[in-house]
């Protein structure tokens, strides 16, 4: 099953690289060079004055929408460890309060008192 969804993923990742290169090609302005956006806070910079074309913003937002995910998932991975942990010692402490209780004897000692006084008639 894993080597399927590696595979999978090898796929999805060779095909999006394919769609992004033929995405360069065809945008393209008359005068030959390839579309850009210009991205905001960014342009004011004059390196950047130019924009950045198309393939690279496509591909650095989803690199940062995949490291936002990893990010997201491994704080639910962390949190549902610690829960895990503390059920796990929680559950210790009962087995063996259960354990302790299961080992000690029951005591014999039933105290019952006959009145003789009582059945006098």
């Amino acid at each position: 099953m894993k080597l399927f969804k590696y595979i999978l993923f090898i796929v999805i990742l060779v095909g999006s690289l394919i769609f992004l290169v033929r995405l360069n090609e065809l945008n393209i302005t008359s005068e030959g060079n390839p579309s850009v956006i210009h991205v905001p806070y960014l342009s004011i910079n004059n390196e950047y004055n130019s924009g950045f074309p198309v393939w690279v913003v496509l591909l650095s937002t989803l690199t940062v929408g995949v490291f936002i995910g990893f990010g997201i998932a491994l704080f639910q991975i962390i949190a549902n460890k610690s829960e895990s942990i503390s059920l796990r010692s929680k559950l210790k402490k009962l087995q063996v309060e259960i354990d302790s209780l299961r080992n000690q004897p029951l005591e014999d000692e039933i105290l019952i008192k006959d009145d003789e006084e009582s059945f006098d008639l």
